[in-house]
């Protein structure tokens, strides 16, 4: 008989109280039934904890603490869980029901891996597919050159979570997941099944998508090349790519200073990006931002 492993949700939450209910069903729908769910309220301010405690269902775990933000919570909640591998889901995300069903048959199938990313889709406030995000081949290798992890989906062992946890640094939340996954691609495979599981919700309160201050995203950003590179095995596995890391994360603040219309630092972080790493001149993110200026005449005006 095959094992029944036992799963745990782990779903951190601040003023929520008007999204969750719509997350938790989706953990409800699951049709391998061996889980439970483990709500860590940040310190919400709204009525989370009532909308979350009026659910009344068994597989529910509420734990509530104060503020200091998701990675935080997240290792609150890898704490707390039961589970033989943990499964972390955004208070403003879905899974689909046969999420847990298919990492349970992948898990025995592939010899009880450590982490799992499956596919995931981008949906709109009425689930309408907005875009499918697809895993690169040979992830591990390739994370050097951008976050493609997230976090909603994502299956670790519990003892793997517990051992390495997020980066609970205030100044780096928004970068905190990618800083996690650099660190675990150091030392463990990352399989990647193309089954989409989960979807990611995009709308206008997710704060790394929109309302973007220019000191924070910076901040972030250097914040993770540091905390990256200070890990020993992350700077023995990725030693010749710093400079391309530090590049990518430069064009990744262009970007989104761009976005934002902070037009002269956007130009500023984009020089920089290339001297660091001369073929940032091919990435696409280069080409992105240099469409998005010249959709506003910026970089005409700026070299005459």
């Amino acid at each position: 008989m095959e094992k029944d492993l036992f799963f745990s949700i782990i779903i951190p939450a601040y003023n929520r109280a008007h999204m969750i209910a719509e997350t938790l069903t989706t953990t409800f729908q699951q049709t391998y039934p061996h889980y439970e769910i483990i709500i860590v309220d940040d310190g919400s301010t709204d009525n989370t904890e009532a909308v979350v405690r009026a659910i009344n269902n068994p597989k529910v775990r509420y734990h509530k603490k104060q503020n200091e933000e998701r990675a935080v919570a997240r290792n609150a909640g890898f704490d707390l869980a039961k589970g033989d591998y943990v499964t972390l889901l955004d208070s403003d995300d879905f899974l689909y029901p046969t999420h847990l069903e298919e990492a349970r048959k992948y898990i025995l199938a592939h010899s009880f891996p450590e982490i799992i990313r499956f596919d995931f889709d981008i949906v709109d406030s009425d689930k309408n597919v907005l875009q499918i995000s697809k895993m690169p081949e040979n992830i591990n290798a390739k994370i050097i050159n951008g976050n493609y992890m997230g976090c909603s989906g994502i299956i670790l062992k519990r003892e793997i979570a517990v051992r390495y946890r997020f980066n609970g640094d205030r100044d780096l939340s928004g970068s905190e997941d990618y800083e996690f996954w650099m660190r675990l691609a150091a030392r463990f495979k990352i399989h990647t099944p193309h089954i989409i599981t989960c979807s990611l919700h995009s709308h206008e309160e997710r704060s790394v998508i929109y309302n973007i201050k220019p000191e924070p995203l910076i901040l972030r950003k250097d914040l993770l090349v540091k905390y990256v590179y200070e890990d020993k095995v992350v700077k023995k596995i990725f030693k010749k790519e710093l400079n391309k890391f530090i590049s990518n994360n430069l064009l990744y603040v262009s970007l989104h200073l761009a976005i934002a219309k902070y037009n002269k630092a956007s130009i500023s972080y984009l020089i920089h990006a290339i001297q660091y790493y001369p073929l940032s001149l091919f990435d696409r993110r280069f080409l992105g931002i240099l469409k998005t200026l010249f959709k506003r005449n910026i970089l005409t005006s700026f070299v005459s």
